[in-house]
């Protein structure tokens, strides 16, 4: 009788144990991967999030606004919003926290610790532009994942090693005396001349600070610079005229009815030239047509020949007649 009593008192004690076990798992299960133990009880508001992409985020991942847990992830699916797929992120979120948040709002999926746990961040926004109406989702953040990060690496790499064979040719181009500065590098001549040529500049720049020579005169004279300053004063005098309506041209840049004339005479005049640049008229046939050419020859000649004559025998072209009267 008193064995069959020990071995029902060991029985309750292993079931006692057992269901309090069991009750710590859980609360500690809660604590580390939902962390919303202290939402259990409090008034809970529910708010939607709209994502291209929750790169791996789970139901039950915490909920922070600015590093504070907030709320949990409640659900997670494929909904179609103004015409474009998204990822519907439903969470539930603290009440009391509710007024921290603007209608600038926005969400991030971000990576805590080393093992990657993924947790919802709400960035509150300015508060100044109207607080958050919980019926509208909210627009979450498109995060930069480290296969986008590794693919621009490899880019940059792929850059950095196109960059150095470049380079390499380049320097085995130079080494072999092609191009210029492989000449340069490789032909002792052409150094020499190189620095002749830069200890001549070298003295040309002495001699003009010490004043030697025509151009150092022209540089350092003072009449030079007095010459120099009077054109100036010339050219902003005709600049002021230009500006003044009242001279000549200023009426010419300001009147609208002598541009207008101006314009008219240049295209009247650029019409007469192109008529000329045809032939057409005296001076066109003149200048392009070889007939007129060869007759205006021929005139010129026989007007030579006239004048000719005329100095061998003037008596023949002039009669003088004396009356006495």
């Amino acid at each position: 009788m008193a064995m069959k009593r020990s071995s029902n008192l060991r029985l309750s004690e292993i079931r006692v144990g057992l269901i309090v076990g069991v009750s710590f798992f859980l609360v500690a299960l809660a604590i580390v991967s939902y962390g919303k133990v202290q939402n259990l009880f409090s008034r809970q508001v529910p708010l939607t999030i709209l994502f291209n992409n929750v790169r791996g985020l789970t139901v039950g991942a915490p909920v922070r606004i600015s590093g504070m847990t907030s709320g949990f992830v409640k659900k997670i699916h494929f909904i179609r919003y103004r015409q474009h797929q998204f990822v519907q992120v439903q969470i539930r979120l603290s009440a009391k926290r509710l007024s921290d948040l603007s209608e600038e709002t926005t969400a991030v999926i971000r990576t805590q610790g080393l093992m990657g746990i993924k947790y919802l961040d709400l960035i509150p926004g300015d508060l100044s532009k109207g607080a958050l109406n919980p019926v509208i989702p909210i627009i979450g953040q498109d995060t930069r994942t480290m296969e986008s990060v590794l693919g621009k690496g490899t880019d940059l790499v792929k850059t950095l090693n196109h960059v150095s064979l470049s380079l390499d040719a380049l320097l085995t181009q130079v080494r072999e005396g092609h191009g210029t500065l492989g000449r340069v590098m490789t032909r002792p001549e052409l150094y020499d001349n190189l620095n002749e040529t830069t200890r001549e500049i070298r003295e040309m720049a002495q001699g003009i600070n010490r004043g030697n020579g025509p151009l150092p005169s022209l540089i350092h004279s003072k009449e030079m610079t007095q010459k120099l300053d009077l054109i100036l004063d010339h050219l902003d005098r005709l600049l002021d005229g230009l500006n003044d309506p009242r001279g000549s041209l200023g009426v010419i840049a300001h009147d609208p009815g002598t541009a207008r004339d101006l314009k008219q005479s240049i295209h009247q005049l650029t019409v007469i030239l192109g008529a000329i640049e045809s032939g057409k008229g005296v001076v066109g046939e003149m200048l392009y047509d070889p007939r007129m050419g060869r007759k205006m020859n021929d005139t010129v000649d026989k007007v030579n020949q006239l004048l000719d004559d005329m100095k061998k025998d003037p008596r023949k072209y002039f009669t003088v007649d004396v009356h006495i009267f």
